[in-house]
């Protein structure tokens, strides 16, 4: 997918905003031309607000041993917001070319440990970039 000059900007500046860089570039940058092109800032903007919560809730668990007090209720509201950001990123994934669509399945749609932690990354970007709209 070819990003705009002003999606190339946006990223570029983000990249260079967070600490040690986005971890999923490429990704970040095709969501924010698919949400700029077909004007779903609000999709974006949840998107966003999803993957902050994931983020906050995988760097909890992280800290836990299985066992802990509240341990597995942070293990079901993982896997409720991993299936929350998949859904916004499909519903991005509706405006998106066919290449564009088969690599995004390949990375975040299947079912693989490597999946998981490819959606922890673009998480910890999405959490990234809501520290910046603050």
């Amino acid at each position: 997918m070819q990003l705009s000059d002003d999606t190339t900007a946006v990223l570029s500046a983000l990249n260079e905003a967070v600490e040690g860089g986005l971890r999923k570039l490429d990704d970040i940058g095709v969501l924010l031309e698919l949400a700029a092109t077909h004007e779903e800032s609000d999709l974006f903007n949840n998107t966003v607000r999803t993957g902050t919560a994931l983020w906050k809730v995988h760097s909890t668990l992280r800290r836990l041993q299985r066992g802990d007090e509240g341990f597995r209720q942070l293990e079901q509201e993982f896997a409720l917001q991993i299936n929350e950001l998949r859904e916004h990123l499909a519903q991005l994934m509706h405006h998106a070319d066919d290449t564009t669509l088969h690599r995004f399945d390949d990375i975040y749609f299947g079912m693989s440990q490597g999946v998981v932690r490819n959606l922890i990354d673009i998480a910890h970007d999405l959490h990234s970039i809501k520290k910046l709209q603050m």
